[in-house]
């Protein structure tokens, strides 16, 4: 998405990664140690061809699955144990912001759908509340996450967001590895 705040731009670079087989993946995932849950992430999920089927082989592996995609397409299935972390980008956050938005109705339809709202600066907490009621997000569904790479950014904004989210019947979701790692990879 080219956000302005991204904190993971390294995965942007081509040579970021690696072709492999969804077979291999999994044996490497499966290495790392029995895990409940598998949260496919990176880039844009849901604009791989064949990312239906790789979530199909994954339920068969993984009690819970996650999808974290900005929404630039609808959700691929749907399965009792498949969920969505849905984060539509704000206007501030990129160009390509009203493409995030454009499937939201379909992800509110799906009730394992979780959306998460990145919150920086003014504007961003109006747009995200004029946004929520457009598009008719499910409340009791949507997260409002404070934008920020430190500490004292993070407790800043995410101390103005917890009024918002009781005034609003909102959640609040912290940058918790942050706060505990710091703003770095592999955390």
């Amino acid at each position: 998405m080219g956000c302005r705040w991204c904190d993971t731009r390294y995965t942007w670079a081509a040579d970021g990664g690696r072709a492999t087989t969804v077979a291999a993946a999994f044996a490497d995932l499966a290495a790392l140690g029995v895990a409940d849950l598998l949260v496919v992430t990176g880039g844009e999920p849901l604009a791989h061809s064949g990312i239906a089927a790789l979530l199909g082989a994954a339920l068969e592996r993984w009690p819970r699955v996650e999808v974290e995609t900005s929404g630039l397409l609808p959700p691929p299935t749907s399965h009792p144990r498949l969920h969505y972390n849905h984060s539509p980008k704000l206007p501030s956050a990129t160009d390509r912001w009203a493409g995030t938005w454009a499937h939201a109705r379909a992800f509110a339809a799906d009730p394992n759908t979780t959306f998460k709202l990145v919150i920086g600066d003014a504007p961003d907490e109006a747009d995200a509340l004029r946004l929520l009621a457009e598009h008719q997000l499910p409340r009791n569904r949507t997260v409002l996450m404070p934008e920020g790479l430190t500490d004292a950014a993070l407790r800043a904004r995410a101390i103005a967001l917890a009024e918002t989210c009781r005034r609003e019947n909102l959640r609040l979701s912290p940058r918790l590895h942050v706060w505990l790692w710091g703003a770095k990879r592999g955390v």
